[in-house]
């Protein structure tokens, strides 16, 4: 099961790395301190995008990808 474990991980790591990409682009736009709260503390910054979570739907479903992903990988 191993290499279910690293392909899960990696998938994990690249929508994270893609979700976070998306996160700063769209808090700098909103605001310069919001985009510094997502580059130093991004899940505070997906707390305060959260009321917004219609506009930008494919931002929290890359997250939650994410973490369903990275979830598999330690279960296995």
């Amino acid at each position: 099961m191993e290499p279910v474990a690293a392909v899960m991980t990696v998938f994990g790591i690249v929508f994270a790395a893609l979700g976070w990409l998306r996160l700063l682009a769209v808090c700098f736009r909103e605001h310069p301190a919001l985009g510094l709260v997502a580059v130093l503390l991004p899940p505070l910054a997906l707390v305060f995008m959260a009321p917004r979570w219609r506009e930008e739907r494919e931002l929290f479903l890359l997250v939650l990808a994410a973490v369903i992903f990275s979830s598999i990988a330690i279960v296995f």
